[in-house]
């Protein structure tokens, strides 16, 4: 799902959890650890505000079902819609893109605190099942 609106957009569209989920850190500054980011995932995926900040194409060919869609190079002019009352997670193929995403959110809202992406590998398939790998 592409949710141009921003949060409004997507938060009509998949919910909003009762409480924000815990999150826990990962090594690297910024990271979210990836058993949690799974537990998430599987438990309460509206607990989070999910961003893939792949390309559309990337996207359309497979993503977590409560993702939104918004590029490295158009978050800049939707980072102001972002929520400040649940957690954000970037995610990506293999950490890099999702990482971008994190600091250029620590320059532009320095406020929002709850702030997180993932680094590891994702492969998607067709079926919507995916897997993790973790970077070495």
């Amino acid at each position: 799902m592409v949710f141009g609106a921003g949060y409004p957009a997507w938060k009509k569209a998949v919910g909003s959890a009762s409480a924000a989920v815990p999150v826990k850190v990962g090594a690297e500054e910024g990271t979210i650890d990836i058993a949690v980011f799974e537990k998430i995932i599987k438990e309460n995926p509206a607990g989070i505000m999910l961003i893939d900040v792949r390309d559309p194409d990337e996207f359309a060919a497979g993503s977590f079902k409560t993702a939104v869609n918004m590029p490295t190079d158009m978050l800049e002019e939707k980072i102001s819609t972002l929520p400040s009352d649940k957690p954000i997670v970037f995610v990506c193929a293999t950490g890099a893109r999702s990482g971008e995403a994190y600091y250029m959110l620590q320059d532009i809202r320095p406020e929002l605190k709850n702030v997180y992406y993932l680094e590891a590998e994702i492969v998607f398939e067709k079926d919507g099942s995916y897997t993790l790998k973790k970077i070495e």
